[in-house]
């Protein structure tokens, strides 16, 4: 189906896939004294304003499915993962706003440029407009769930950032662009920020998901919902990102194994979007991302 979403869309995902090269510019081209030096300040101060560009173009693509399909963007899996792909761009643009973190938003602005081009490849699917869809609650238990989602990925680009900059660190092996890491502190505040934001909204995600299945499913048993495979993944994904709070907070863990947690909480994310859901009522893949 098309319609003025998908070109807003494959323009916002252009800005993205700029701005990710210019934030990797600033990253791999800061060689002290190097000729390119003020290219490559042009490029990677172009980085900024490209992604807010990016996120005020999407912002237009989804007013334009919401108006010309009347339906929410969660009724397709275009529409919930150019959501996911906005929410991340998002947070991405506020983390390095307040933090400047251009390492992370070199590593993370890629992933958001494939989760919003992997939507544009599945844009020709129909929407669901089952009444489910309509619901307020549904829409915001799939909001928390996607949320959630892209503060775990912020949480994961800053733990990749981390464990490079920890090795090369330890490893005494002192290499141009180490400069252009943030300080591990830094990082470690910022995933950590990111984590304790997102874990509480997948819990809310999941809880309405559980009142869902409480009030709408009566035939379902507990232990049928709790072990379907997604299901299964989304209490995982809950725990081990509850872990990594208690973790720091009670047995005052620091450092790498907490940025391990980090890495398998996105491995396990991109496990709960794969495995086959088969207890939602609605049957639409765009919401077998919602978790609950």
């Amino acid at each position: 189906m098309m319609g003025p979403f998908i070109p807003l869309n494959i323009l916002a995902l252009l800005l993205y896939a700029a701005s990710a090269a210019g934030y990797g510019a600033g990253l791999v081209l800061d060689a002290k004294n190097a000729p390119i030096a003020d290219n490559r300040l042009r490029l990677a101060g172009l980085a900024r304003p490209l992604l807010l560009m990016g996120i005020g173009v999407q912002v237009a693509a989804t007013g334009a499915w919401c108006v010309s399909t009347h339906l929410s963007p969660f009724a397709a899996e275009y529409g919930t993962l150019s959501v996911l792909a906005w929410i991340l761009a998002l947070a991405l643009a506020a983390a390095d706003l307040k933090y400047h973190i251009t390492a992370v938003n070199a590593v993370a602005m890629p992933v958001a440029c494939l989760i919003l081009f992997w939507g544009l490849m599945h844009s020709d699917r129909n929407p669901d407009e089952t009444s489910l869809l309509k619901s307020q609650a549904i829409s915001v238990h799939v909001l928390c769930i996607l949320t959630s989602f892209a503060l775990f990925a912020l949480a994961f680009g800053c733990a990749c950032c981390y464990l490079l900059q920890h090795r090369l660190l330890k490893s005494r092996s002192v290499r141009p662009f180490l400069r252009r890491l943030p300080p591990l502190a830094t990082l470690d505040t910022v995933a950590y920020q990111a984590t304790a934001f997102g874990l509480p909204l997948l819990a809310v995600g999941i809880g309405l998901g559980i009142v869902y299945m409480a009030k709408d499913r009566p035939g379902l048993t507990p232990m049928q919902w709790i072990f379907d495979p997604h299901n299964f993944i989304a209490f995982t994904l809950l725990f081990l990102y509850a872990l990594y709070i208690v973790a720091r907070l009670l047995f005052g863990w620091r450092g790498v194994r907490l940025q391990y947690i980090l890495v398998a909480g996105l491995v396990l994310t991109l496990a709960l979007y794969m495995v086959p859901n088969v207890t939602h009522h609605f049957q639409a893949r765009s919401t077998s991302v919602s978790g609950a």
